[in-house]
């Protein structure tokens, strides 16, 4: 597994994992409606959307690079 895969999965993983707790913030019956939850929930998602563009900026400078 080269590196470069390595991180790819890592990142993928995060954008998982945040949009997840994201769901979980909105959706929950018992954390519906905190003022809290919502602003984690909606940062969540500033995060994930984050995380694509690094992806996206990552997969750019690294297309040529064999690692």
């Amino acid at each position: 597994m080269s590196l470069k895969f390595f991180h790819q999965v890592i990142i993928f993983a995060a954008i998982s994992i945040s949009l997840i707790f994201a769901y979980f913030c909105f959706f929950d019956p018992s954390t519906a409606g905190s003022l809290g939850y919502t602003i984690a929930g909606v940062g969540c998602i500033f995060a994930a959307f984050g995380l694509v563009g690094y992806e996206i900026y990552f997969l750019r400078k690294t297309k040529r690079l064999i690692v």
